[in-house]
C-alpha cells in the first residue's frame, strides 16, 4: 500500500528531510538533558530545558503560522531551517550560561510552530486525498524510527564524546534538510494570493465551532501526560543506577515499538476505519504507563514505554490525517499550526510538570500517575466523540457554517474525506 506513495518524489524528500530533522531533534534533547541535569542534579530544571524544546512553538505557531498560508510553504520551510541550524551551533559554545542556552532552544521552538505548519500543509499538496492516510502512517512510522536513532544515537555520542556533538549532528541535519527540500520539492505559490486576508481567530472558530474537529482537536493535548518517559529518563535512569547510555534507551523506546506498531496499523486498518478506531486509541497510550510505579527492571520498564509509545503514534496518525482532511486549503496552514502548536506546547507543560511531580513523589509515581490523568481524559474526550458522530455529516457541516470572514467563499466547503466514510 506505501508502493504508490514511495514513488513520490517529494514525499521521498519530505520524509528524508523530516527524519534528519527528528533525528538532529532527539539528539540536542538528548545532550540538553544530560548537560542540564549534570550540571545542576535537579529533575526539576531537566524537566524545564526539555519543555522549553516545545513550550515557545505555541506563540509562534499562532503569530507566524499564517505563513503556511499567505507565502510559498517550501520557501518557509527553508528558510526555517537555516535559522535554526545557526541557533542550535550557537549552543556549542563552551560555558555557555543556561540562561543563554535556554533562550536559544526557545527560540528553536518558537519557530517549530510556523515549520510544522508549512510542512504539514505541504503534504496534503504534495499527497492526494486517497494517498494521505497510509502517507500519514508511512510518515509517522518514520519519524518514530528517526526519533528511536536519534535517541539511541544521542546516548551512545554524549556518552563516548560530548554533548556538544550531538549539538553539531543537528546542526548538520538542519542544512540537510534545507538542501533537501531546495532541490527535490518542487515551488508552488502561496495558498493565499496577495489580495486576501485570514485571521487565526476565523481558523479557530471554524475549528471549535465543529463538533468532530473540535473533539480531534483536543488529541494534541495529549502530551500532557505522555512525555514523562522521555522528560524523565535522565532522572528515571539515575533513580534505578544505570549508566547514560539508558537515558537513551529509555527515550528510544517508544520509537522502536511504534515503528512496528504503525506498520501493523497501516497495513491493516484503512482510513474508511479511523472513525471506529478513534476510541480506543484515546485511551490506549496512558493504560501501559500505570503499572511503572511498582516496576523496578529497566527491561519491563522499556517494554511499558515502548507500547505506550506506540499507541501515542497511532493516535497522531488518526487525528492528524482526519483533522488536515475536514480543512480548507486556504486555512490548513493555519489550523495545522495551531494544532501543532498546542501539541507542542502541551508536550512542554507535560514534561515541564513531570519534573516538578517526580520531585515531589518520586519518578516512577510520576510517570504512573500521568498516565491515570491521561486515561481520564480521553474518557471524557471519548464521550464528546461520541456525541459528535452521531451524526458526522451534520458536524462537520456545523464547521462550514462558521469559517472565517476573510476566506474565500468557497474555501468552507472541502470535501468531505475518506476518514469519515461509513
Amino acid at each position: 500500500m506505501f508502493a504508490p506513495i514511495l514513488r513520490n518524489r517529494e514525499f521521498r524528500a519530505m520524509a528524508l528531510t523530516e527524519a534528519m530533522s527528528t533525528v538532529g531533534d532527539q539528539l540536542t534533547r538528548v545532550a540538553l538533558a544530560l548537560l542540564v541535569f549534570d550540571r545542576t542534579g535537579s529533575a526539576g530544571l531537566g524537566g524545564l530545558t526539555y519543555a522549553l524544546t516545545f513550550l515557545p512553538t505555541v506563540a509562534g505557531g499562532l503569530l507566524l503560522s499564517p505563513l503556511a498560508d499567505t507565502r510559498p510553504r517550501r520557501s518557509t520551510l527553508i528558510a526555517i531551517d537555516v535559522l535554526r541550524g545557526a541557533a542550535v551551533l550557537a549552543m556549542v559554545a563552551p560555558g555557555t550560561p543556561l540562561v543563554v542556552l535556554w533562550s536559544l532552544v526557545a527560540f528553536c521552538a518558537f519557530l517549530n510552530g510556523p515549520y510544522s505548519a508549512a510542512r504539514l500543509a505541504l503534504l496534503r499538496d504534495v499527497l492526494s486525498q486517497d494517498q494521505y492516510g497510509a502517507g500519514m502512517a508511512l510518515r509517522q512510522s518514520l519519524s518514530q524510527g528517526a526519533q528511536l536513532l536519534g535517541f539511541l544515537s544521542g546516548g551512545l555520542l554524549a556518552s563516548i564524546f560530548s554533548p556538544g556533538t550531538c549539538l553539531l549532528f543537528d546542526c548538520a541535519s538542519f542544512v540537510g534538510s534545507a538542501l533537501t527540500l531546495r532541490i527535490f520539492v518542487r515551488p508552488r505559490p502561496a495558498a493565499l494570493s496577495g489580495g486576501e486576508r485570514s485571521t487565526v481567530a476565523g481558523t479557530v472558530r471554524l475549528v471549535w465551532g465543529s463538533p468532530v474537529l473540535r473533539t480531534v482537536f483536543l488529541t494534541t493535548f495529549t502530551g500532557l501526560f505522555f512525555l514523562g518517559p522521555d522528560a524523565l529518563a535522565a532522572p528515571l535512569a539515575s533513580e534505578l543506577s544505570l549508566s547514560a547510555r539508558w537515558v537513551g534507551f529509555f527515550m528510544a523506546s517508544g520509537g522502536l515499538f511504534s515503528v512496528i506498531g504503525l506498520a501493523a496499523f497501516g497495513r491493516f486498518v484503512s482510513a474508511d476505519r479511523y472513525l471506529r478506531a478513534f476510541p480506543i486509541s484515546f485511551l490506549a497510550p496512558g493504560l501501559p504507563l500505570l503499572p511503572v510505579v511498582v516496576v523496578h527492571d529497566p527491561i519491563k520498564i522499556l517494554i511499558l514505554f515502548g507500547i505506550s509509545g506506540a499507541a501515542w503514534a497511532v493516535l497522531t496518525v488518526i487525528a492528524v490525517t482526519s483533522f488536515a482532511g475536514l480543512l480548507p486549503d486556504d486555512q490548513r496552514g493555519r489550523a495545522m499550526g495551531v494544532a501543532g502548536s498546542m501539541n507542542a506546547t502541551s508536550q512542554g507543560v507535560g514534561a515541564f510538570l513531570a519534573g516538578l511531580l517526580a520531585d515531589a513523589v518520586g519518578v516512577g509515581c510520576a510517570i504512573s500517575l500521568l498516565g491515570a490523568a491521561g486515561v481520564l481524559f480521553a474518557l471524557l474526550a471519548i464521550a464528546g466523540w461520541r456525541r459528535a458522530v452521531v451524526n458526522p455529516t451534520r458536524s462537520i457541516t456545523g464547521a462550514r457554517a462558521t469559517p472565517d470572514q476573510h476566506a474565500k467563499p468557497d474555501a468552507a466547503q472541502p470535501e468531505r474525506p475518506a476518514t469519515y466514510n461509513s
